[in-house]
């Protein structure tokens, strides 16, 4: 990979993370989403599809949905009781 020590692990475990499923379409194709663009962020984005970068805020939502296209937050566990 580059000059990033441990991106290999950061990778490997953003990759094992379970993503909600998209509730619009009902994809699993969803990934979080992270607001700031650094040279490690940007290196780790390009590795996986579980990560959506965007370059500032305020955070459309806390994932996106690849197949559709959109941002949506997960359920709270509060609301699934």
């Amino acid at each position: 990979m580059s000059g990033y020590p441990g991106s290999e692990e950061i990778v490997a475990r953003i990759e094992a993370t379970v993503m909600p499923v998209c509730p619009h379409c009902a994809s699993g194709e969803t990934a979080k989403v992270s607001v700031g663009i650094v040279g490690m962020s940007i290196h780790i984005a390009a590795q996986t599809k579980k990560i959506r970068l965007i370059p500032n805020g305020p955070r459309p939502g806390d994932f996106f949905c690849w197949a559709c296209q959109t941002y949506f937050n997960a359920p709270s566990k509060e609301a699934d009781s």
